[in-house]
């Protein structure tokens, strides 16, 4: 059975912001979902799409450790902010993550590799903060909420995979990490358009920007802001991914 370290996004534009930075990259499929093969730091890796919601993340997780040795997992992509030091492009590497389903539960708490990922993204001037990340049912769009969320929590972002992932290593007993980029401030509102633009397995629908596209000229005001913070949080993360993995490559040996 191939061994590999699994790379797990939600969306179609996290899966094409990292996909660069894999050597002798190929498109493949894990069931349903899309995927691609390639090398980074000298590591086999599969980089999966697969869709929006914790579950979804899970699952992805379990059916590639059906059909490969997965020595790893780290869930990457976009996140949003809840605490004000954090703005678009930052990265968050969080020392554990929340589940806001289980909001009573013991936090997921990364292993000791962190505070060396950490430490490597300083060195190369990346803003990153290490503080916990939490992961809930439904996107937060308004700063009231994100800010709700922040208090009761004490996270510094929110986002909707990264516990689906790191539950599954763990039940696998694999090695699990989190890298993730801001792309709305905690004082930036999420326009509602948004829910419609997206299908449940992270591929853009286009439908939804055309009807979106009917509400005039607020429409592109906020199509333009998100998609600028879109493409910084994409270029801060497949940039934070070359040096985190790099750091945590050759620190773990398998």
């Amino acid at each position: 059975m191939a061994s590999l370290v699994l790379l797990v996004v939600a969306l179609a534009a996290e899966r094409y912001a990292l996909q660069g930075s894999l050597q002798a990259r190929r498109s493949e499929r894990l069931g349903g979902r899309a995927a691609v093969r390639g090398r980074l730091a000298g590591r086999d890796i599969l980089l999966v799409q697969a869709g929006i919601g914790r579950d979804r993340a899970r699952d992805a997780v379990i059916a590639a450790a059906r059909e490969f040795d997965v020595d790893a997992a780290w869930s990457l992509g976009f996140a949003g902010g809840l605490s004000e030091r954090l703005h678009p492009g930052d990265l968050v590497c969080p020392a554990a993550v929340l589940d806001d389903a289980d909001f009573g539960g013991v936090p997921m708490v990364a292993d000791s590799s962190h505070t060396t990922v950490c430490a490597a993204l300083r060195r190369a001037a990346f803003p990153v903060d290490p503080g916990n990340l939490i992961t809930v049912g439904s996107v937060l769009r308004t700063p009231e909420a994100k800010r709700a969320v922040g208090r009761r929590s004490g996270a510094v972002a929110v986002e909707m995979e990264a516990a689906g992932v790191a539950r599954a290593a763990r039940d696998l007993g694999i090695p699990w990490a989190v890298l993730k980029a801001i792309v709305d401030a905690v004082g930036e509102p999420l326009p509602p358009f948004l829910a419609g633009c997206t299908t449940p397995q992270g591929d853009l629908r286009w439908r939804g920007l055309l009807v979106g596209a009917l509400e005039g000229r607020d429409f592109w005001r906020s199509l333009s802001r998100v998609g600028r913070a879109s493409r910084q949080a994409g270029r801060t993360l497949w940039q934070g991914l070359e040096v985190a993995f790099g750091a945590w490559a050759a620190l773990t040996a398998f």
